[in-house]
């Protein structure tokens, strides 16, 4: 087929819009030998593939046409409504079904909220580093990023104060805040309590929507949970996405997503110009699955398996990395973000790591402002002990060898 330059005639969407470097990277996974630390998906050993099963043949046996059938677009009206209790009982999020959306995987849900409320070159503040799909869908919608400190705290909302004030004063139009509030990808940090309520203090203060993503919140290893962001909300400038694919099966690609009605009706009119509506069979397996308890007893064996593997790892990272090198210890989650000295560019790092059949990702693309050269994140989520700890001490050995 002959080929023509189209380029003049591709939407402004399309030409804001980036690839992910995560999907980049995991393409050399199924490499073979690589032992790869990159991506940040679930364990396989723990998916409830015979549980599964048994649901899906009760489901194609007593109810096949409705599961093998087109659904509403707002999602079954049964998991809606499950998921509303589960909301209120679990996370303390007082919803009901019309503040509920079922989407294709959680991405769908930022997309969607993006498309229904970002114009073009509104601001949307994002963590610095933070995970580039949530910044991919704002600059899909052709919005312009701003970035605010992450620490060991989650994001700085004194800096962002400071900054919501000097965009003010230059009559910017600041549209939104980007948040991952529980073991945040990459840094694995967890926005603190102090924070959350300073965030929807100056959501309401500036007239802004919080964007909370929270994928990781269920897989806590340890400590007290912390009151999602949007429970604290009392004005609907909140919209809060829920991923079942860490907990559940991401191949299955059910999320859920809770916000104000409006907008809620707002992003499923969206959404019936996407998809129609997310898979009904998925979405019928989800519901049997929450209603016969075997998720909340699966999110407990999910964070035992991971903390095992956390735990692994670090016992790796201080026997093979440094002095120089530095890393946090998150309280959940799937990562551990680690931090070179300045002199050592992790990309370069990461070049070499492949040649030697190790992969990571490279912390820079989390770093809307081109910083974070020297940082890169490890998972811990996806693969065995015996591949961690060959990649651990292959890192280790070329981190030295930098140093000399």
């Amino acid at each position: 087929m002959s080929t023509s330059n189209l380029q003049h005639l591709y939407s402004k969407s399309a030409c804001c819009a980036v690839p992910s470097a995560i999907r980049e990277i995991n393409k050399l996974v199924d490499l073979p030998g690589m032992k790869s630390l990159a991506g940040g998906w679930p364990d396989p050993a723990v998916f409830p593939g015979q549980e599964i099963i048994r649901i899906t043949n009760k489901l194609l046996k007593n109810k096949a046409g409705k599961a093998l059938q087109y659904g509403a677009t707002e999602g079954v009206t049964e998991l809606r409504q499950e998921l509303a209790h589960l909301a209120a009982d679990r996370y303390g999020i007082a919803c009901d079904l019309d503040h509920i959306v079922i989407t294709a995987g959680s991405a769908q849900g930022m997309d969607l909220a993006c498309r229904v409320l970002i114009n073009p070159d509104d601001v949307v503040f994002v963590g610095l580093p933070t995970y580039f799909g949530g910044t991919g869908a704002v600059m899909a919608a052709c919005g312009q990023l701003q970035g605010v400190a992450v620490d060991d705290n989650g994001l700085n909302t004194r800096q962002l104060e400071d900054q919501l004030q000097r965009l003010k004063k230059n009559g910017q139009q600041v549209k939104g805040v980007y948040v991952i509030p529980n073991f945040q990808n990459p840094t694995g940090t967890t926005l603190s309590l102090e924070r959350r309520q300073h965030l929807v203090e100056l959501a309401e203060h500036y007239d802004l929507v919080i964007f909370e993503d929270d994928p990781y919140g269920d897989l806590r290893f340890e400590g007290d949970h912390l009151p999602p962001v949007i429970s604290l909300d009392a004005h609907g400038r909140v919209v809060h996405m829920r991923s079942m694919s860490k907990t559940f099966a991401p191949g299955l690609r059910v999320a859920w997503t809770i916000g104000p009605p409006e907008m809620i009706r707002k992003m499923v009119v969206a959404k019936q110009f996407i998809d129609v509506a997310t898979n009904s069979l998925a979405q019928y397996i989800l519901l049997e699955f929450i209603r016969s308890g075997q998720w909340a007893k699966r999110v407990q064996l999910n964070n035992q398996h991971y903390k095992r593997k956390r735990d692994f790892m670090l016992v790796q990272l201080a026997a093979h990395f440094p002095e120089q090198v530095q890393w946090n210890q998150p309280d959940g989650g799937f990562f551990i973000f680690i931090q070179l000295p300045q002199t050592i560019d992790a990309a370069n790092l990461l070049a070499e790591a492949i040649e030697h059949n190790v992969a990571f990702v490279a912390g820079e693309p989390f770093f809307i402002d081109g910083s974070g050269a020297h940082t890169f994140r490890l998972s811990y989520s996806q693969s065995g002990e015996t591949v961690i700890a060959a990649a651990v001490a292959e890192l280790g050995k070329l981190i030295k060898k930098r140093l000399k």
